[in-house]
Formats: C-alpha cells, structure tokens, sequence
C-alpha cells in the first residue's frame, strides 16, 4: 500500500495549489522523464483511477499508479522553496546515480 512521507509545510503547500483549481482534487505522482540515476517524478492533480494505489493525509489524497508503486516504493514528498522534492523513499537524500552529469 502507498506511504507518502512528508510534512505539514509541504501539505499546506499543496493545498493552496489544489484548493485554487477546479476540477480533479487528487494528486497523482507519476514519471515526468528519465535521468542517469533514474527516473524524475513530478506531482499534478488528476481522477483517481482503478489501476491507483491512494494515501491520504489531511485533507490531500495522494495517488499513485501500482506498477509505479510496485517498482520504486514508497514515496518522500518536500516543498523546497518554489517547488516539489518527489523521490522514492529508498533513494535517500543524495539521488544522484554515477553518471558523468553531476561527477559521481
């Protein structure tokens, strides 16, 4: 079952995004491309789905695919100054792989 690890900060903030639309209230966590040291997750506000996974903490229901679950876990969610920190929760702090780009 999905665990989304975060914070209230991070909550408030993205409960200011998702009370200032109209139309789906959940949000999705889902692949936005793929880097040397994996894939890059992103945040957007979608319909739940049958094929979902779903935790919900306050007043954001959060939603994730279970084959995506299924292949990198659990998920840490930070707000970090103008955006969104969304990694699985086993990659840690650092993320980076040992590719030439960041010099590991």
């Amino acid at each position: 079952m999905l665990r989304v690890e975060t914070n209230q900060e991070t909550l408030s903030e993205i409960a200011k995004v998702v009370d200032a639309q109209d139309g789906p209230k959940n949000v999705r966590i889902f692949v936005a491309g793929y880097g040397c040291s994996g894939p890059s997750l992103g945040l957007a506000l979608d319909e739940a789905k049958e094929a979902d996974f779903s935790q919900k903490q306050g007043d954001i229901n959060f939603v994730m695919d279970k084959a995506l679950f299924e292949t990198l876990g659990d998920i840490r969610v930070e707000f970090v100054g103008n955006g969104y920190l969304v990694q699985p929760v086993e990659q840690g702090e650092s993320g980076c792989g040992s590719c030439s780009g960041c010099g590991h």
